[in-house]
């Protein structure tokens, strides 16, 4: 009878420590976090498009702005535009004010971090907004002016362009958990 009284006595001490109200909480919550894997740093992409093809041979105005919020956690912003202008390569732009594409992506502080400002067919490669040692926090904006004609009839004339900004941030995942927790 000794011997099985010591037994008894720990799983009756550890059930009253862990059922302890509020205090029974601390030693379940410790158990559980040891039973989980480490977490993982991993990183999330938020994707701003801006795209336009114009349909009528009236001269269009177009125009969006589209925000984004910049914190510690964003390591990368990258910039990728196309714009296309039908016959840009047979007739001269004359003043780049007839058709066009302005893109502007100011940062919170009100300076201007990228500048676009096409009248003809433009595919740079993707540029990339560098931290300056590190990137302005709050938010920052992407401003869209342009300006092109199209038809739909024929479909030889289509004026359009494409800017996709892409903002990288890190975060820190955990597992058990479907989205990451940024810093």
């Amino acid at each position: 009878m000794q011997q099985r009284v010591l037994p008894m006595l720990v799983v009756l001490v550890m059930f009253l420590t862990s059922s302890a109200g509020c205090l029974g909480l601390i030693p379940a919550r410790e158990a559980t976090e040891g039973f989980r894997g480490p977490a993982e740093l991993s990183l999330t992409y938020k994707k701003i498009d801006v795209a336009h093809t114009y349909t009528t041979l009236e001269i269009q105005p177009y125009t969006n702005r589209s925000t984004f919020v910049v914190d510690d956690s964003v390591t990368d912003i990258s910039i990728y535009f196309k714009a296309t202008f039908t016959f840009s390569d047979t007739f001269p732009t004359f003043e780049n004010n007839t058709r066009y594409v302005r893109a502007t992506i100011t940062d919170s502080n009100g300076d201007v971090q990228w500048h676009v400002d096409v009248s003809s067919t433009s595919s740079p490669a993707e540029e990339k907004i560098k931290p300056n040692p590190e990137f302005t926090k709050g938010e920052w904006v992407l401003d869209v002016e342009a300006r092109g004609i199209g038809e739909e009839t024929l479909g030889i004339i289509h004026d359009k362009f494409n800017i996709q900004l892409t903002v990288t941030k890190e975060c820190i995942l955990y597992p058990l958990e479907v989205e990451c927790m940024t810093e």
